[in-house]
């Protein structure tokens, strides 16, 4: 008995048949641009309203100084205070965060000139500018800086902005007070002109 030929057809697995598996397509340049702009925009806000990372903002007072230092009654943190100051007179040219421009600005955050013993030599810059050449870190820096003792005229507001100076970023130094404000402004509030760094590094760095 001759046999049949079989033709039924194996069954296979056809294209649309095939089994889902991970795709690895790129992602796109929309959702890459979104995720950065997302990712700064956070930063500059915890930069901007918490406190600019200030140690004051996470941890206790760490000295009976600076407790004082705030107005009894105010509320008002001179940190803070200083900080508000900072942002809208410094920060064009220092940078929020004190790193300064290259070429143009010496940084404050780390500055040789800020983490001194006291706050004299500071007052005096803020008072009356600087003009000249001055080595900041090893660095010579070349820029003028006006005076802002006719914009800051409260000696409460100047020595909260070099409070929050002197106790910013990298920055570990004293406080400022109003008294040291006041007696730096009394004596060269009236100057003519801008301070030289030569003239400054002989000064006192606390105030006298």
């Amino acid at each position: 008995m001759s046999s049949k030929p079989n033709n039924t057809k194996s069954k296979g697995k056809t294209g649309n048949d095939r089994e889902p598996g991970v795709g690895k397509a790129p992602v796109s340049v929309g959702v890459f641009v979104v995720t950065i702009l997302l990712a700064y925009w956070a930063m500059m806000e915890l930069n901007t309203r918490a406190g600019g990372f200030s140690r004051y903002v996470y941890g206790p007072y760490e000295s009976y100084a600076v407790v004082e230092s705030v107005q009894p009654g105010s509320g008002d943190d001179p940190i803070k205070r200083g900080a508000d100051i900072y942002r809208n007179i410094c920060s064009p040219c220092h940078q929020a965060s004190g790193m300064g421009a290259p070429g143009q600005f010496p940084p404050l955050a780390g500055s040789d000139w800020v983490n001194v013993e006291g706050p004299n030599r500071m007052l005096r810059i803020v008072l009356n500018g600087l003009g000249g050449p001055i080595e900041v870190n090893g660095e010579t820096w070349n820029a003028v800086m006006p005076g802002f003792g006719d914009v800051i005229v409260s000696d409460e507001d100047l020595a909260a902005v070099i409070s929050y100076v002197r106790n910013s970023w990298t920055n570990e130094a004293s406080i400022c007070t109003p008294e040291e404000a006041a007696a730096v402004r009394a004596e060269s509030g009236d100057r003519g002109r801008a301070w030289t760094s030569t003239e400054l590094l002989a000064l006192p760095l606390e105030v006298q």
